[in-house]
């Protein structure tokens, strides 16, 4: 069984990220890709954007991975993060068997070319956010009556507008739910690249790609 060397707070971490993802959607697949000091963890998330985080390896991998697995079943092969007798050092994890890779995860941003777009801090932010979502919500109920369509055209609408950072409302949505905003003072940063939009913070990335490339989790998922 292929292993990866994984310290006690990053377990905790892709533990914290994988369950809210698995809530959303708990056939979730994500795509791990490794160098030899860190795994990247990709996730296709509702709304139409990609999550990534890195990881910081406690020892190089036997050999490279990249490879599909059940969200499920890797937050599985973490274990009891919680337990105060979970162990505090590296522990060998293991990486769960691979799944077709779905089409969201089969094309991914490059590292390099991102032009800056603009900083504020997690605060900002989520502020921004939540006036959005406190807003959406009073249209809903404006057109309680409406059809399902309407209210579908409403939510895709809505949360396509551009918001902080050039981003659709949509991605900061996600980042705020998968608790990407959740350390007020946190530096956040967006940037483009060739149709992608990014935002990033230290508890990881979001990004958006080009509209005619997207094939993921629809809008109609998210709670």
């Amino acid at each position: 069984m292929t292993t990866l060397s994984i310290a006690r707070d990053e377990r905790v971490h892709l533990a914290g990220l994988l369950g809210r993802l698995l809530r959303w959607n708990d056939a979730t697949i994500v795509r791990l890709i490794t160098t030899e000091r860190a795994v990247g963890v990709y996730a296709d998330a509702p709304m139409g954007v990609l999550v990534f985080v890195a990881l910081p390896l406690a020892q190089a991998p036997a050999e490279p991975l990249d490879r599909a697995v059940s969200a499920h079943r890797l937050r599985d092969a973490l274990g009891d993060v919680a337990s105060p007798l979970t162990a505090a050092g590296p522990l060998a994890v293991g990486i769960p068997d691979a799944r077709d890779m779905p089409p969201a995860l089969a094309a991914i941003p490059s590292r390099d070319g991102w032009i800056a777009a603009e900083r504020a801090t997690a605060a900002e932010v989520a502020a921004a956010v939540d006036a959005a979502l406190a807003e959406f919500h009073r249209q809903g109920e404006a057109i309680a009556g409406a059809t399902e369509a309407a209210k579908a055209n409403l939510a895709a609408e809505w949360w396509s507008k551009p918001a902080w950072g050039g981003l659709p409302l949509k991605a900061l949505h996600a980042a705020h739910s998968l608790g990407m905003l959740a350390h007020p003072g946190a530096r956040i940063e967006s940037a483009t690249r060739a149709g992608w939009k990014r935002m990033q913070s230290p508890a990881g990335q979001v990004f958006v790609a080009p509209p005619e490339s997207y094939s993921g989790i629809a809008l109609s998922v998210v709670r």
